[in-house]
């Protein structure tokens, strides 16, 4: 198994994940709707990315009496052990129409042996 999904302490709810291998790039989909950049915090570390953050109430309505409240708010983190060498440093993400999209170049390997030239 190439991915692990880590939940010590679960928040009240996290968005879901959907994580994808292609050739030469691990994609991770996160829906995020309603949720501002500056709220929205992404690190690596030893192989794990962590994604927190907040997802506040939308700011036009004001609190009031709910008759019904389906949406989800507050705190959310997920921990996402990727156990395929990456390029990190190259790693880039973007947030549009509620999904962040986060791309992960895989490390290109060199071979572990050579052919050692005759002369």
């Amino acid at each position: 198994m190439y991915f692990e999904f880590h939940s010590d302490r679960r928040p009240a709810w996290a968005p879901a994940v959907d994580v994808c291998e292609r050739e030469k790039e691990i994609v991770i989909l996160i829906e995020m709707p309603g949720i501002a950049r500056s709220d929205i915090k992404l690190q690596w570390h030893e192989g794990v990315l962590t994604v927190s953050g907040h997802k506040r109430p939308h700011p036009d309505i004001p609190i009031a009496r709910y008759h019904c409240l389906e949406r989800n708010y507050g705190h959310f983190r997920r921990d996402i052990a990727i156990n395929i060498p990456i390029e990190q440093e190259q790693a880039r993400a973007e947030l549009r129409d509620g999904v962040m999209r986060l791309y992960l170049p895989k490390r290109v390997r060199k071979p572990e042996s050579t052919d050692i030239q005759i002369q």
